[in-house]
C-alpha cells in the first residue's frame, strides 16, 4: 500500500468520526434544566513506508498508520426559561469550581433552614 493511500485511509476515517456532535455533546434535560456539555477534540495521525533488501537480496517492504483522538470537557452550557449560564472546567481546580457553586449551595441550605423553621412552631402546637 503507498504512503498517500494510507493517509487518505486515516484521513477519511477521521473525518467520519467529526461532526458539530464531537464538540457540542448532546442535550440532557434535568430538573427544568437543559445542560449541553462542550468538549476540545483533538487528533493526530501518521503513516509510512518502506523498501529494502536483506542480507540475502530479498527484497521487501512495509507500510503502517495510525491514529488517535483526545476528547476532553470544557465547559457545560445550562439552559433555563430564564436565562443561560456556561460554566467552564478546563483550566480550574478543584477549589475554584467549589467557589462557583458554593453560593448555590448556600442559597439551597438557607431554604432548608427556612423551611424547617416554619415547620417547628406548627409541630410544637400539634404536641400541646
Amino acid at each position: 500500500m503507498k504512503l498517500e493511500e494510507i493517509l487518505k485511509t486515516i484521513t477519511e476515517e477521521i473525518a467520519s468520526m467529526i461532526s458539530t456532535k464531537t464538540v457540542i455533546g448532546e442535550p440532557v434535560n434535568i430538573e427544568g434544566k437543559t445542560l449541553i456539555p462542550i468538549t476540545k477534540v483533538s487528533f493526530g495521525f501518521g503513516g509510512g513506508v518502506g523498501e529494502g533488501r536483506n542480507k540475502s537480496g530479498n527484497e521487501g517492504s512495509g507500510s503502517g498508520g495510525g491514529g488517535g483522538c483526545l476528547v476532553e470537557p470544557v465547559a457545560f452550557l445550562v439552559v433555563t426559561k430564564e436565562d443561560v449560564q456556561l460554566y467552564t472546567v478546563k483550566g480550574k481546580g478543584a477549589i475554584s469550581q467549589m467557589a462557583d457553586v458554593i453560593p448555590e449551595i448556600m442559597e439551597i441550605y438557607k431554604s432548608i433552614r427556612e423551611g424547617k423553621k416554619e415547620e417547628s412552631p406548627e409541630k410544637e402546637k400539634s404536641e400541646d
